[in-house]
């Protein structure tokens, strides 16, 4: 009877060596009759308990590689909502967020497969006073294994009553802390009842840090999303009010006399042709005498709508000054276009009618091409000459420099 515990020893013993090498060992012999039985039965429940754990650790080092992998709040939302299948059970996964200090609880996103969505971004609840205000307390993850029970005892629950209303009957609400400092919470729900075990919770603790800092990074990011794309309406916000004319909404002199500088080193440095036009509208002065300057300021505001809608979007189209315009027309190889252009202008005008005056406008025009002269301002010169000859001939027409 000696050797024969001595042989059996030695096999627990040889089966544990091939454990530790990773070696998968036959199964031992159990047998509940005698102490060694029992040993062996327990081994082999406990390597099933460490293969489950080996398991379960595998799975949550997954969860958090796919958790990196997302930048945005939503894209981290949605990873955690796919990678702890397996490990956690829900048919419903929500995330809130603290925000007034700590002070309110506000729902931040949900994916659901229970019911209608009852609880949507933007729900609130105060936290003091809140049966969360624990959670954050102790830092420990809640089960609630019987959500119609608990209404029951607290009928003033909106949360659980909406919660209730989409079709959860259990839930794991879990806390997300960073450093001590709750961030807020993710609410695991199931549509059955008594679906939560320690063993849920103990799995959630094991990444609750790590999930939060990925939470925290990814909010953090699209807070910067949010404030660059801010700063950029800002900007085209005041590049607007820099660049445009606020009657007319054409571009104003300055950034009409920028566009002109900017063909004009085109044309030096590149040979990329352009042309100039000017427009004034003829007898302005008698439309601002006779009727009034808010049926002057009609007038300018029907011309450059007017003229806006000819010129391409590759030209540039500015007010000049008083009522006088600027076109400066981009990759124009030919006077010929340039002069086409300005008639076309001309003709558009012309038809323009100005509600409730019942006056007849026009516009004259002086053109010039790019290659005409020896710098912008000459060309300038150039077209306001032609403009002057036009109005001296009658307006309404167009005259090349």
């Amino acid at each position: 009877m000696h050797m024969s515990i001595r042989a059996r020893a030695d096999a627990y013993a040889a089966w544990v060596r091939a454990l530790r090498s990773s070696h998968t060992p036959p199964p031992l012999p159990t047998d509940s009759r005698d102490p060694l039985g029992v040993l062996a039965r327990e081994l082999t429940l406990l390597v099933e308990s460490l293969a489950g754990r080996e398991q379960q650790l595998m799975w949550l080092l997954d969860v958090i590689g796919s958790l990196e992998k997302g930048i945005r709040f939503d894209e981290v939302l949605d990873h955690i909502y796919s990678g702890f299948r397996g490990l956690i059970p829900y048919d419903r996964i929500g995330c809130a967020l603290l925000r007034d200090n700590g002070r309110v609880l506000a729902a931040a996103w949900t994916r659901s497969e229970l019911g209608p969505v009852c609880i949507k971004a933007g729900f609130e609840q105060p936290v003091s006073g809140n049966s969360l205000e624990s959670v954050f307390t102790t830092g420990q993850p809640r089960i609630i294994n019987d959500l119609e029970a608990y209404l029951a005892a607290k009928p003033h629950s909106e949360s659980t009553k909406r919660i209730v209303a989409e079709g959860g009957r259990s839930s794991l609400t879990c806390p997300l802390i960073i450093d001590g400092v709750p961030l807020g919470v993710l609410f695991f729900t199931s549509r059955e009842p008594g679906a939560y075990t320690p063993d849920h919770q103990a799995i959630f603790r094991q990444i609750a840090t790590q999930v939060a800092l990925v939470i925290q990074r990814s909010r953090s990011y699209d807070d910067l999303l949010a404030s660059n794309h801010r700063l950029v309406e800002q900007t085209q916000r005041l590049h607007v009010v820099a660049t445009m004319d606020p009657l007319t909404g054409v571009l104003n002199r300055r950034a009409i006399e920028a566009a002109l500088s900017r063909a004009w080193r085109g044309w030096q440095e590149a040979g990329t042709p352009f042309g100039l036009i000017m427009c004034d509208i003829d007898h302005f002065k008698a439309v601002n005498d006779t009727h009034g300057h808010p049926a002057g300021d009609a007038v300018l505001r029907a011309v450059a709508s007017c003229a806006s809608s000819i010129v391409r979007p590759t030209d540039a189209f500015g007010r000049y000054g008083g009522e006088e315009f600027l076109i400066v027309v981009n990759q124009c190889a030919r006077q010929a276009d340039v002069h086409a252009l300005a008639n076309r202008l001309r003709a558009a005008v012309e038809a323009v009618r100005v509600p409730d005056l019942g006056l007849d406008v026009t516009a004259s025009f002086g053109a010039v091409h790019g290659s005409h002269a020896d710098s912008a301002e000459a060309l300038v010169r150039m077209a306001d000459a032609a403009l002057y000859e036009a109005k001296r001939t009658g307006r309404n027409r167009v005259v090349l420099a």
